[in-house]
């Protein structure tokens, strides 16, 4: 349903979702797509762009690698028109894929900043099928004694050289439930100023090895924390 443009936006919904496997090679814009269509049909009063050619106002707050898999995606809905949180949420979630599942919904105000731009860490879980889990909590150990860690992102245009060591707030390493191998749990810096991945974190501490499987657990959004407060006042995220 398209709302003409210019029109107060009373509503702004912050809707939480999940990524699975059959979604895992999907782009960003493919599941934006998805997303259009989607909340369209849930018959939702959508507020829409002006110009030209009018989209729904949909902010995520970062785009997926393709191959990863997500439990906790979030993204911004605006409408135009007040929707009770709980229908809002069962319209969406009947017109939802088992992919895609919607999680959790929630009211933010129409003038909060979008979520990339005040995304500060985002959390990953990364299976290594080849790699020793003694072996790897004594690497992840040492990595953390560290007070740097130069690090070269070569996969990038143009290279970037940045602390690895400043960008990883969490890392610990444990052992896979469905097999040998380690899991690696990590929390990254996902800030407008660097970026870490989890490829990143593969490549300095195991290099050779190659991840089966990594999912986006969770995404740190720049809201009141007391352990945020601590990382500021220590330089460690707590």
């Amino acid at each position: 349903m398209y709302r003409r443009p210019g029109y107060a936006v009373p509503m702004r919904i912050r809707v939480t979702f999940g990524r699975g496997e059959r979604l895992r090679y999907i782009s960003h814009l493919d599941i934006l797509r998805a997303w259009e269509r989607t909340l369209r049909r849930a018959g939702l009063p959508l507020a829409y762009s002006q110009g030209f050619t009018p989209h729904p106002k949909l902010a995520f707050a970062s785009p997926l690698p393709l191959g990863f898999l997500a439990e906790a995606e979030i993204m911004d809905v605006t409408l135009d028109e007040r929707v009770p949180l709980d229908e809002f949420r069962q319209r969406l979630a009947a017109q939802t894929t088992t992919g895609m599942p919607v999680l959790a919904v929630e009211e933010v105000p129409p003038s909060a900043p979008a979520p990339q731009s005040v995304l500060l860490w985002a959390d990953y879980r990364v299976e290594l099928p080849t790699v020793d889990t003694g072996a790897a909590r004594a690497v992840v150990e040492a990595f953390l004694a560290e007070t740097s860690h130069p690090f070269v992102d070569d996969r990038r245009e143009r290279p970037k050289a940045f602390d690895l060591r400043a960008a990883v707030a969490r890392l610990t390493a444990g052992s896979r439930s469905s097999g040998e191998g380690t899991v690696l749990e990590m929390r990254l810096q996902a800030d407008a100023e660097t970026t870490a991945r989890p490829e990143h974190v593969v490549t300095a501490l195991f290099p050779g090895a190659e991840p089966s499987l990594i999912v986006r657990t969770g995404l740190v959004l720049n809201e009141p924390s007391p352990a945020r407060d601590a990382w500021r006042r220590t330089g460690r995220y707590a």
